[in-house]
């Protein structure tokens, strides 16, 4: 019998519309050094010519079946994403089937893809924030698999052809641990058959799974980055360092500290920066998520005379819930709204679908969605200063500043106690950090 993916349903059958995904254990990490931006190269092409199916018949049959069709790739993942009609699900998936298993892989259609890269990547100049971020985690995760450019670089995308493109696409298609999920109006019988209509002896995965990669390691001290814009009157402010990991026995009251510092409207950073003094109109804070340990981040985007100061109140924040911990009322605010809200993670099939591959993609506890709000509710002052103790640490930061140097980068050194070191990069340059 050949290989089977994992198959997760959640049927739905009151809309008449099925959304799929085809996650895969592999993602943009597994690039080649110097090659980076290959495996997004490729996802991309895959609608761009496919067995005897030119492009723009592709996207003809896409809109005809009523259907969407995209890609999604990550440091650890990468995915095809659909939605269509229900009553046109098997035309569609012999399309699916097309592109997944004989992509053509065209030298005019993969440039005419590498193009459109390169212009997304120059044009993300223009947004403030996306910069910020991109640099980030650039440094942050500076030589870890996470601090690679999924997209690649200027200079690495320049140098791509389709047979990296092909290659990359071979690698993740061909890793086994691939995962076929569909929510709406559709059963797992009928999803476990169309697989086996159309992908069953076409997919032989001969690869193991990639190892998992090593847990990134905190930089010591604090280091500022300042992007350098020029005529910058607003400034986009991320600070963070290493969070939690879903394993981590803290990660639940790490997570519920975190909601009263800065995960709703009346957290302490949104009243404090926002509300008090009006300095940024959005002030939060989150930890992200991943099968290896994720980010801790504020960010805030203050008028640029303003930045120095909301560094400076910020920073003080993080010091104070560090070394205080949350208040009794904190807390039960914090549980309560969790939850509440908890309904809106699981109001719809696709949600509910969402959070099982999380749970199956992710590297997560079993059951870890499910048992959240429980967990969540458990938690204690005791718990949530230890947490705060262990994994936050207010003298091993990373901060990133998008503004015009000349005139900012004085003032926000200043700023920021303890500082170690001050990295200016020109906006319109394409660094990464191997």
């Amino acid at each position: 019998m050949s290989a089977q993916p994992t198959f997760l349903v959640e049927s739905f059958t009151t809309v008449p519309l099925v959304e799929l995904v085809f996650a895969m254990p592999s993602g943009s990490s597994q690039d080649p050094s110097g090659r980076e931006g290959a495996l997004v190269l490729a996802l991309r092409s895959l609608r761009r010519g496919a067995a005897k199916r030119s492009s723009t018949e592709i996207d003809d049959e896409i809109d005809r079946l009523g259907a969407e069709l995209s890609t999604g790739c990550d440091a650890l993942q990468c995915s095809l994403h659909a939605t269509v009609i229900a009553r046109n699900l098997e035309p569609f998936f012999a399309l699916l089937a097309d592109v997944a298993l004989r992509p053509t892989f065209a030298e005019d259609e993969v440039s005419r893809v590498r193009r459109e890269i390169t212009a997304e990547l120059i044009d993300a100049r223009n947004d403030d924030r996306t910069l910020c971020g991109r640099y980030f985690r650039r440094k942050l995760f500076a030589g870890h698999p996470l601090g690679r450019p999924a997209a690649g670089t200027l200079g690495t995308v320049a140098t791509l052809t389709p047979d990296d493109a092909r290659a990359a696409w071979k690698r993740v298609w061909s890793t086994k641990g691939m995962v076929v999920a569909a929510a709406g109006d559709i059963t797992e019988e009928q999803l476990r058959s169309l697989w086996d209509k159309y992908f069953g002896k076409a997919w032989s995965p001969t690869r193991e799974r990639p190892a998992e990669i090593d847990e990134p390691v905190r930089k010591k001290g604090r280091h500022l980055v300042i992007i350098d814009k020029p005529a910058r009157t607003q400034s986009q402010i991320l600070i963070g360092t290493l969070g939690t990991h879903p394993k981590d026995k803290d990660h639940h009251a790490l997570y519920v500290a975190n909601t009263v510092f800065g995960g709703t409207f009346t957290s302490r950073l949104t009243q404090e920066i926002r509300s008090k003094r009006g300095w940024s109109y959005g002030a939060s804070s989150r930890l992200g998520r991943e099968r290896v340990r994720e980010a801790f981040t504020m960010w805030t985007f203050p008028k640029a005379t303003d930045a120095p100061d909301c560094i400076r109140v910020e920073l003080s924040l993080l010091e104070s819930l560090c070394k205080k911990g949350v208040t009794s009322r904190e807390l039960e605010f914090a549980k309560k709204y969790l939850k509440e809200s908890a309904v809106f993670d699981t109001d719809t099939a696709s949600k509910r679908l969402s959070q099982r591959l999380d749970e199956v993609c992710g590297d997560m506890p079993a059951g870890y969605h499910g048992k959240f709000i429980a967990k969540t509710q458990d938690v204690t002052l005791e718990e949530c200063q230890r947490a705060l103790a262990k994994r936050l640490d207010p003298k091993n930061l990373l901060l990133c500043v998008t503004a015009t140097a000349s005139d900012s980068r004085k003032a926000l050194e200043k700023a920021i106690k303890g500082l170690e070191s001050t990295t200016v990069i020109p906006f319109d340059r394409d660094e990464y950090y191997p």
